[in-house]
């Protein structure tokens, strides 16, 4: 008895260590501006920080961030930000339809999940429709006198001593012109930051933690157990789902099948799983941005068995106590009224979607040596099987009386080429078709290239020798017909990086209430540098205020805040 306990004492003080040991993740996010009109877009950046061993810097563990928006506990949006070396963007959207009041935002990564309680970073925003009456449960309406009363604003600035904004004209701008300003980074180390301008009015603004005070004092302190049942996420998403059978088929045969995920459009955007007993699936990805739609194929070990696949929903939602809630007051109604009408002449004219988005560029499966045909190139045939028969020498084709197989010609060793044999890889758009059949029936007038790979390529737990990729003019695999294993669904990937320049209203074809001039969110100034941005000082006059948040190479917070006034 006496051995047994001191076993599991020995096994309990193992698992404290190790779970002691684990480095541990923290999330902080800045947003342009804390007031909004129900309409705008909110722009977010954030900082994912890894705690290890006493030490605080910028992660490399996760590359996903979780982003939800609740109102009065209930979520209301959610969105997912990629993470490169801690840091990423996004944005979003406030629909027209939100009610008046104090929202908020958190955030957090999969790898978090493994601490209970989970700690999430949160912040409130404030949210005025001015379109509807319609507010949150909470909201009240009080007198002008009540305003210093309301101890959940600050209006307190205390600006680090290492940065420096030169405004041109001492910060006396003069409305629709160009500009030319700079920060200066007088520290020994690079700086990460985020940097806003917009227009300050008289709204009150919710006392939001900044990124000084946060790291100087507000990460939640690492405590309690930590599970590891959530794997981090280095490369991408972690897309889990299940499958199921097709009308109440043999749950025996879940385990041990292949499932295939797909991403039309792109190259090599695909991934492989296998079914576990319960039918659970987990597909490890590369970061994909935008709204997607993806194909999702099981193929049954047992040809005659039929599956339906699910994808379970990535965000937690878990129990958030609400913001303390908004307080009106009517002194507020004309800066709203300008604020409204400025949201909806953005929005009348196309000028609110005027951003800049980038996409990292990725190539998951992939490599540079390949044979491209690009078929105007040739005579068009009419005939799938005259066009590989003429003139394209990589490849040939095998049939039988139920199926066909296409053959890639590889690179078998240093002096050796010779065709396939089985495990040929075709895709019409991104999207595996492996009844070759299907595509020796396909128009070739609608198919604009044919990319050939002749190595070895290795996904998941597969690998396929060589790989014949047909794209065609649409990007959206026309006319191709799936069977009742396959599932198309809509996905929501990462928001693309974003920047907010000014530079698309230099012409002066759009009419510029903008009230959010700027964002930067994944600004770079470099130890004792000097950084220039471009500004174009919009229609509408009236103070507005510069802000940076940031954090050097060695974990330091940095925050600055600057005003200056266009006429």
């Amino acid at each position: 008895m006496k051995r047994v306990l001191l076993s599991i004492l020995f096994c309990a003080f193992i698992s404290i260590s190790l779970s002691a040991r684990s480095p541990r993740e923290r999330v902080f996010i800045s947003t342009d501006k804390d007031v909004y009109v129900a309409g705008e877009k909110v722009w977010i950046s954030g900082f994912c920080f890894k705690l290890d061993n006493g030490e605080m810097a910028l992660s490399d563990i996760s590359s996903l961030l979780y982003i939800e928006i609740y109102a009065d506990a209930k979520p209301v949006s959610a969105i997912k930000m990629g993470l490169e070396n801690g840091r990423g963007s996004a944005w979003a959207d406030l629909p027209l339809n939100l009610a008046t009041g104090n929202y908020k935002i958190i955030a957090y990564t999969s790898y978090m999940r493994n601490e209970k309680p989970i700690p999430y970073f949160e912040k409130s925003i404030s949210i005025y429709n001015t379109l509807s009456t319609e507010r949150l449960p909470g909201v009240k309406i009080e007198s002008l006198e009540a305003i210093s009363k309301a101890d959940n604003y600050s209006v307190a600035i205390a600006n680090n001593e290492h940065i420096e904004i030169q405004l041109p004209l001492q910060g006396k701008l003069s409305k629709e012109t160009d500009f030319e300003w700079s920060i200066s980074n007088k520290l020994n180390k690079n700086i990460s930051a985020s940097i806003s301008i917009y227009r300050k009015d008289s709204i009150p603004i919710y006392n939001n933690m900044r990124i000084d005070n946060f790291i100087k004092g507000g990460i939640k302190a690492i405590d309690g157990d930590f599970s590891g049942d959530y794997i981090p996420e280095y490369e991408g998403e972690i897309i889990k789902g299940r499958v199921t059978p097709a009308n109440g088929g043999d749950v025996s045969k879940l385990s041990g099948n292949d499932v295939f995920i797909s991403f039309p459009g792109g190259d090599g955007e695909f991934y492989t799983s296998i079914t576990n007993e319960n039918g659970e699936v987990l597909f490890f990805t590369n970061n994909f941005y935008g709204d997607r739609e993806c194909v999702l194929e099981v193929v049954p070990r047992d040809t005659s068995s039929k599956f339906i696949v699910e994808l379970f929903d990535p965000f937690i939602h878990p129990e958030v106590n609400p913001s303390s809630q908004l307080t009106l007051f009517p002194s507020l109604a004309t800066h709203l009224e300008e604020r409204s009408m400025s949201m909806q002449l953005m929005k009348r004219f196309g000028a609110d979607t005027l951003f800049q988005t980038k996409l990292p560029l990725h190539n998951p499966l992939f490599g540079s040596k390949k044979r491209v045909y690009r078929l105007d190139d040739y005579t068009r045939f009419p005939v799938m099987e005259e066009v590989l028969i003429e003139y394209v020498a990589e490849l040939r084709y095998r049939k039988n009386e139920n199926n066909a197989q296409i053959l890639v010609r590889w690179d078998k060793d240093l002096n050796t080429v010779e065709y396939s044999r089985e495990h040929t890889l075709v895709l019409l758009d991104g999207v595996p078709v492996f009844n070759h059949s299907k595509i020796l029936e396909y128009d070739p007038l609608k198919v604009e290239s044919l990319s050939i790979y002749g190595s070895r390529f290795y996904t998941g737990h597969l690998s396929f020798t060589g790989i014949a990729s047909f794209k065609t003019y649409s990007g959206n695999y026309q006319g191709l017909t799936f069977d009742k294993s396959v599932r198309i669904v809509d996905i929501e990937g990462a928001k693309p990086i974003s920047r907010l320049t000014g530079e698309e209203f230099k012409d002066g074809q759009y009419p510029d209430f903008r009230h959010t001039l700027l964002w930067e969110p994944l600004s770079t100034i470099s130890a004792l540098g000097i950084s220039k941005f471009y500004l174009k000082t919009p229609s509408v006059t009236g103070q507005y205020v510069v802000v940076l948040q940031g954090v050097t190479d060695g974990g330091e917070p940095v925050y600055f805040e600057q005003e200056f006034s266009v006429e």
